[in-house]
């Protein structure tokens, strides 16, 4: 029979990320967990988020600071202006892309406006601190339909559109029909959820 470590190599010999639990080894669970420890400390397998792994591009690690480099390469890419921690899960462990996401709202590319949940930032000529490249409101929209909840306009907004109402909303309410439990917003302004 061939050592538990070959067969796994084996099977991730294709390139693609795997979980754990879809090797279907013949070895128990705390077994197939040693020696993917074992083979992650080899520098031969990567773990690139809870229980997911995938075969080592080369012999050193990859690095926060290339972690950084390929986010922000991404992001200045992509049209949106809020990514999920789980958007950039592909390119290493959970904690080293916690570290890059840090050093890059350190040096104010990125915001945190929630958890998890971040935004394109550049650094105020005004304040000198880090603000989003969109407003909050806007934000917080595509924050929540990238959690896949659904956004409508707020009680105020549609009381002053129906001409019930003379007092102009403010733009920091918006009501959603599910449970939110997260904050969004930054430096100290949030956004009112508001369920309809």
């Amino acid at each position: 029979m061939r050592k538990l470590n070959d067969q796994i190599l084996e099977r991730l010999g294709s390139g693609s990320t795997f979980a754990r639990d879809d090797l279907q080894l013949d070895a128990n669970y705390d077994s197939v967990g040693r020696v993917l420890n074992m083979l992650v400390k080899e520098r031969k397998v990567v773990r690139v988020g809870r229980g997911r792994y995938r075969l080592a591009s080369g012999n050193a690690p990859v690095s926060a600071a290339s972690i950084s480099e390929q986010i922000e390469r991404r992001i200045a890419r992509s049209k949106r202006n809020v990514f999920l921690r789980g958007d950039f899960g592909d390119f290493g462990s959970y904690d080293a892309v916690g570290r890059a996401l840090r050093q890059m709202t350190n040096s104010g590319r990125l915001i945190q406006i929630g958890y998890g949940l971040y935004a394109k930032a550049e650094v105020s000529p005004f304040s000198g601190k880090s603000a989003p490249l969109v407003g909050i409101k806007r934000l917080a929209a595509e924050a929540l339909g990238r959690l896949g909840k659904a956004v409508e306009p707020s009680s105020f907004e549609r009381s002053y559109n129906a001409g019930r109402s003379t007092q102009v909303p403010t733009g920091r309410t918006l009501a959603v029909k599910d449970r939110v439990r997260r904050r969004i917003g930054y430096d100290g302004n949030y956004v009112v959820l508001e369920r309809t």
